[in-house]
């Protein structure tokens, strides 16, 4: 058992060696809302202004749906592993003529139920063909695309992610019923735990997931920086100073082999085939 001080790093780098610059670090207290996962969450949200082009970011289980519902109205992407304790929901009822789709939330994605002959059923995922983004004025709103086979042709229909409405958001009016669709919170579904942006079984979330593994070479840079392996300080303020004196002394060299390399295309002379 580990005891002391929990630091959280906002990092990012890409696919060359020593190339990771720290964005920001912040103590994490504990608690309910001094928790990991909420203190990652408003340190995402502080930086999103910060860098202009960031996507999303890439976590692992510890961020729930209130933690991706929270990003998501920002913009971001977030990608990362559905919680274990999520158990398959019924979603909706589609009727097109002749044909019915029973829809249900599973493994983070729509996936439809399928009768078998012996009475029993099985969740067969829906293709995404589509991840859709649609930015307003104060927040974001994420769809996908849906591909339903049938054997009277395949129907395209849109459903929200990422996001679990409230009443104080944009509601959808029933075209069969002319009434306002409740929200997800009015019935009780919590969306944003149930359908993701980037579903864990999509080939996207297979080659963006792994980098997320290679975050702990900074955890593990930190404790070799340290002697035996721990802080020589006590207090919190005084460990902060040695947190930020690494975070600066990764961002220097990253920032020097970043100059080297461009410094190298630079020296060597360029050749021009006829």
């Amino acid at each position: 058992m580990a005891r002391g001080t929990k630091w959280f790093f906002a990092s990012g780098r890409d696919t060359g060696y020593w190339r990771r610059i720290i964005f920001c670090f912040r103590h994490v207290a504990g608690g309910e809302y001094e928790d990991e996962a909420a203190v990652a969450v408003r340190a995402f949200a502080a930086l999103r202004p910060q860098l202009p082009g960031c996507m999303g970011t890439v976590y692992d289980g510890a961020f729930r749906g209130v933690h991706r519902d929270t990003l998501a109205r920002l913009g971001l992407l977030v990608i990362n592993k559905q919680h274990g304790t999520v158990r398959p929901r019924s979603y909706e009822l589609l009727r097109y003529g002749r044909c019915r789709h029973d829809l249900w939330c599973d493994q983070g994605r729509i996936a439809e139920r399928i009768l078998l002959d012996d009475g029993t059923s099985v969740l067969v995922t829906v293709p995404v063909t589509r991840l859709e983004h649609r930015q307003g004025q104060a927040k974001s709103r994420w769809y996908h695309l849906l591909s339903i086979r049938c054997r009277h042709g395949a129907h395209a229909h849109r459903v929200q992610v990422g996001i679990t409405t409230t009443p104080d958001d944009r509601s959808s009016v029933d075209p069969s019923t002319g009434k306002r669709r409740p929200s997800d919170t009015e019935r009780d579904f919590h969306r944003a735990e149930h359908l993701q942006q980037i579903p864990e079984s999509t080939l996207a979330h297979q080659l963006v997931y792994p980098y997320r593994s290679d975050s702990e070479s900074v955890h593990n840079q930190f404790d070799q920086s340290l002697w035996n392996n721990r802080m020589i300080s006590y207090g919190l303020e005084r460990q902060k100073v040695f947190a930020l004196g690494f975070s600066l002394s990764q961002n220097a060299t990253s920032r020097r082999i970043h100059l080297e390399r461009h410094a190298g295309r630079e020296g060597h002379p360029t050749t021009k085939t006829v």
